[in-house]
């Protein structure tokens, strides 16, 4: 057992050695990274302002699905006593969010083009209330597009499973929100958001068809690739 012991503590002191040996040699590495930074022909973003957040962006689309179907994504129950308090809550923490990367893709534009960037952070705060006001338009559109979609899929049991599980609402609803902060003349940021949600589901859905007021049924149409109209596909008009 004491031998047992013994040769358990050599193996452990020779692993740490081993271990210490090669982490020695990780300041080297670091340094050669380091140096790569500096070739123009690599890209970097290394500067004092912020570029819009992709992480952020992730919690954003979270937080704002929140909003746009209460109840079924919060971490809070929600009641009639409580919808007030976590729509007040979802909407603070959007407007905190979304305003800061508004403001970051804006100055990144001025920087990047070399503009005056002075009132970036009112300009952001104002189209975040502007974004934040189009919220209930949003939504009974997405309503539309959850209708159409139960109608067209044969599968489909209830209404709350294609919100809580469709990948194409799941699309969609970003898709929506991009278009609307594209609308309002956001850079870069749509196009962060559509691009995760075309990541997620490998639905893509093109900008012509966000500029009608069409609910799209693309479930059963395009479980993947590019959306656009195509026979069999079905697009219900919004009353």
């Amino acid at each position: 057992m004491a031998h047992n012991t013994k040769s358990i503590e050599l193996t452990c002191k020779l692993e740490a050695e081993s271990l210490d040996k090669y982490r020695q040699l990780l300041p080297e590495k670091v340094e050669k990274i380091v140096e790569s930074c500096s070739d123009t022909e690599c890209y970097t973003h290394i500067d004092y302002d912020p570029i819009p957040s992709k992480a952020a962006v992730v919690v954003i689309i979270d937080k704002i699905r929140e909003v746009l179907f209460p109840g079924y994504f919060s971490r809070e129950k929600v009641d009639p006593v409580t919808l007030k308090y976590v729509i007040g809550q979802s909407v603070t923490t959007i407007f905190e969010m979304v305003s800061e990367q508004i403001i970051n893709s804006i100055r990144h534009d001025c920087l990047k083009y070399s503009e005056s960037c002075s009132d970036c952070v009112e300009q952001g705060q104002k189209i975040c209330l502007d974004f934040l006001e189009t919220i209930p338009e949003i939504r009974k559109t997405l309503a539309t597009d959850v209708r159409a979609t139960f109608e067209g899929d044969p599968a489909a049991k209830n209404y709350d499973e294609i919100v809580f599980s469709y990948p194409g609402i799941f699309a969609i609803s970003v898709y929506r929100v991009a278009h609307t902060l594209y609308q309002l003349g956001v850079p870069l940021l749509p196009r962060i958001m559509t691009e995760y949600a075309h990541g997620e589901t490998g639905i893509d859905i093109h900008n012509s068809l966000l500029d009608i007021r069409y609910s799209l049924f693309m479930l059963i149409c395009r479980p993947t690739g590019v959306f656009q109209a195509s026979p069999g596909c079905r697009a219900a008009p919004i009353p």
